[in-house]
């Protein structure tokens, strides 16, 4: 005779899945009682709780806050997962922008900021004016780790290498070109190759993007040998070098027309072929079905992509 089950709810009650959830979020037991509407004692009591459940002191106390364990770590994803499961089945609410009030944390590169939020915050002043939005710079460790807890609700950019569990949909295809100093002697003139070999190069790798390895590849092949005289981790402090100094750099192409209007600068077709790439939007799994950012994505759509998009691709990598 088969030993019947303990039912679910005699083994682990979801308020104390939630106390799990928040703490590890917040990392600190008073302000996981704040969040929660629970006293100190009715926190470390549900944590004493969790500890006898699973045989694991869950955290450990440090001089600020708490730390999670390995086996915490190891918990938080499927607790989280487990618990947004559960209140989809509860609240199933529609999404009205117009009366939402909420934040969307999107992580993009500085070229993105400068390219993406204005019109957004135009397009969210008008159709949804309780939203805010928080733009964020994360590798490609804080990006996996942030979708998948719901810290970071998008990436915008093009950031191979994020999982399998990461949606993706193409908002337009994009591909670099020059910018450099406006002069008498060149203004208006195409950029030729002896002249990219000879002018030194500024070159910009935001966090988590993988541009310049692919453009670095391309100039320093035997075809071009081009002189790279600086690296940095900003389109935008490309600017103001290029506009003081005989230095060229290769950008985005959206956003060097952005650019060049607001500065001494004018654009240039690269002479030589730089890899195109594709601009994308990154969700994870989890909140692919979450109306919010369901009417988020569509949004970004309708602003900024074309008719060749790909609707909603799982990652393969």
């Amino acid at each position: 005779m088969r030993p019947t089950a303990r039912p679910l709810t005699r083994q682990i009650d979801l308020n104390l899945l939630e106390l799990f959830d928040t703490i590890y979020q917040t990392r600190n037991l008073t302000a996981c009682g704040q969040r929660l509407g629970l006293s100190q004692p009715a926190v470390s009591y549900g944590l004493a709780k969790l500890r006898e459940t699973y045989g694991d002191p869950l955290f450990v106390r440090m001089q600020r806050g708490v730390v999670p364990t390995p086996f915490a770590e190891q918990l938080a994803i499927p607790v989280a997962s487990a618990l947004q499961t559960v209140r989809t089945t509860i609240e199933r609410t529609e999404f009205k922008p117009q009366d939402a009030h909420r934040s969307f944390r999107i992580a993009m590169s500085d070229a993105g900021e400068r390219y993406f939020l204005p019109k957004l915050l135009a397009y969210l002043g008008e159709h949804a004016p309780g939203i805010t939005v928080e733009s964020l710079s994360a590798d490609l460790r804080e990006l996996g780790e942030g979708l998948a807890s719901g810290d970071i609700d998008m990436a915008m950019g093009f950031i191979p290498g994020l999982g399998k569990q990461i949606h993706q949909q193409t908002l337009f295809p994009e591909h670099f070109v020059y910018v450099r100093r406006k002069d008498r002697a060149t203004q208006g003139k195409p950029l030729t190759l002896g002249q990219l070999r000879n002018l030194r190069h500024i070159l910009a790798a935001p966090p988590a993007t993988h541009h310049l390895a692919a453009v670095e590849g391309v100039l320093l092949s035997r075809a071009v040998r081009a002189e790279i005289a600086l690296r940095v981790r900003s389109f935008l402090s490309v600017l103001p070098i290029v506009a003081d100094t005989n230095l060229i750099a290769p950008v985005p192409s959206n956003f060097g027309r952005l650019a060049v209007r607001e500065s001494n600068l004018e654009i240039c077709e690269s002479p030589v072929k730089f890899p195109v790439f594709d601009l994308n939007m990154y969700w994870h799994h989890r909140y692919h079905a979450d109306p919010a950012l369901t009417w988020l994505r569509e949004s970004l759509v309708e602003l900024f992509g074309n008719k060749e998009g790909k609707r909603g691709r799982k990652g393969t990598g």
